[in-house]
């Protein structure tokens, strides 16, 4: 109706000035206190002592150096509240806090007060830093969540199961502009479980990276650019991870859907045990692989290892879309020494498949391939803008409703 229509946008626009205006108040309260209070006024006498320590700053160096510091900062407040230039002054509060914890981290850590949250916390601050820049144009959270820039990680344990599922099932969760990628008429999901360590953004030293657990569900699917290039990537459905900074985190610079998992990972040198429980239920799992059994499981439609390889896990590119300005998010990944080994699985419980999408159909275990100690990048996401006709054509994602049964085959062959 559109009476309600026009209601919902104003009330949304509504939210979203306010939202924006409240993160533009405490980024530049922050940088205000830090940079008159806790460093001109010498109200925290440990930003003097942390200044200090950085060699050849020492005594009276030091203090005009951090006299320096807090009137930069001032400044940036001032800056921050003008609004002027707000992508500009965003990206120099970035390259400058970063930058700052890097040198903290390095010679001054035991002056702070919690070293393992430096990292988490300053680049939440830094996404209020963006959500206020970005409110500027009317896009407060749009841009913020096209991964706007590089990560690296290390997989110290990955195993990805791919299901099989009917395309016609698999279809309904594609956004507009993405195409399914089939192999003789099936469509596939796959089920990434994956113990993380240091995942950080480009440039800074691993040392200040998050070790966590992830299990990520993906859609394999295609993207056409404008000029015709074809490429082969997935479509992020939901991720778990079992740590909050992750979440927030997540949730706050890409569109993968993070929730909080717990999630116990039993390693040894033959086998692998995952156990996963989230709050919504549609997370839990509990899966067992045989690291010493190469096969593929009975009933695979692929017919060897080597065409089921091209359905192994991560793709050159993860896709999702952007409703609010009709594109799609196009982020490149690149991998390091990446040769997956098919394993044997027992899959106890997974519950993503008892959603009602699922309902009346049989998702097959089409196989599950393990790799280890892959050093991983993603670059900062590219948007590609669509056409509108491709609006009306696609399908949304279907609601994630009560769970219903849907039996999974996971037995293997030799």
């Amino acid at each position: 109706m559109p009476g309600r229509s026009a209601g919902w946008i104003a009330m949304k626009d509504w939210t979203a000035r306010h939202i924006a205006a409240i993160a533009t108040v405490i980024v530049a309260a922050v940088w205000l206190v830090h940079g008159l209070f806790n460093k001109l006024l010498h109200f925290s006498p440990r930003h003097l002592l942390m200044v200090q320590s950085v060699p050849g700053l020492a005594g009276s160096r030091g203090e005009i150096v951090l006299t320096a510091v807090g009137l930069f900062e001032v400044a940036l407040a001032l800056w921050v509240l003008s609004g002027w230039a707000a992508s500009v002054c965003a990206a120099i509060q970035t390259i400058v806090l970063l930058s700052m914890n890097v040198v903290e981290l390095s010679v001054a850590r035991s002056l702070l007060l919690w070293p393992a949250g430096l990292i988490p916390i300053n680049l939440m601050f830094l996404g209020l830093a963006w959500v206020a820049a970005r409110s500027r144009s009317g896009n407060v959270f749009t841009a913020l969540r096209r991964h706007p820039f590089g990560v690296r990680a290390y997989f110290r344990q990955c195993l990805t199961l791919t299901y099989a599922v009917p395309p016609d099932v698999a279809r309904r969760l594609l956004p507009p502009g993405l195409e399914l990628e089939t192999h003789d008429g099936h469509a596939f999901i796959a089920v990434a479980l994956v113990q993380t360590k240091s995942l950080r953004p480009a440039g800074l030293p691993a040392r200040l990276g998050q070790d966590f657990f992830l299990a990520g569900y993906r859609v394999f699917t295609t993207f056409t650019l404008p000029n015709g290039r074809r490429l082969r990537g997935l479509r992020i459905l939901r991720s778990d991870a079992d740590r909050l900074a992750m979440v927030i985190g997540g949730n706050l610079l890409t569109h993968y859907n993070y929730h909080r998992c717990d999630a116990v990972v039993e390693v040894s040198p033959d086998r692998l045990h995952f156990t996963v429980s989230t709050r919504d239920g549609l997370g839990t799992l509990d899966v067992m692989a045989d690291l010493s059994n190469p096969a593929l499981p009975t009933g695979s439609p692929f017919r060897s290892v080597r065409e089921a390889r091209r359905f192994a896990g991560p793709l050159p590119f993860t896709f999702d879309y952007e409703c609010e300005t009709n594109a799609i998010i196009a982020i490149r990944a690149i991998r390091a020494n990446w040769q997956p080994t098919p394993v044997s699985v027992e899959v106890r419980r997974i519950s993503f498949f008892d959603q009602p999408l699922f309902d009346g159909c049989t998702p097959i275990l089409a196989a599950a391939f393990y790799v280890h100690d892959i050093d991983y990048r993603w670059e900062r996401g590219v948007r590609h803008g669509l056409d509108r006709d491709l609006v009306a054509q696609g399908l949304a994602l279907p609601p994630r409703a009560a769970l219903k049964g849907c039996a999974i085959r996971n037995d293997s062959k030799e």
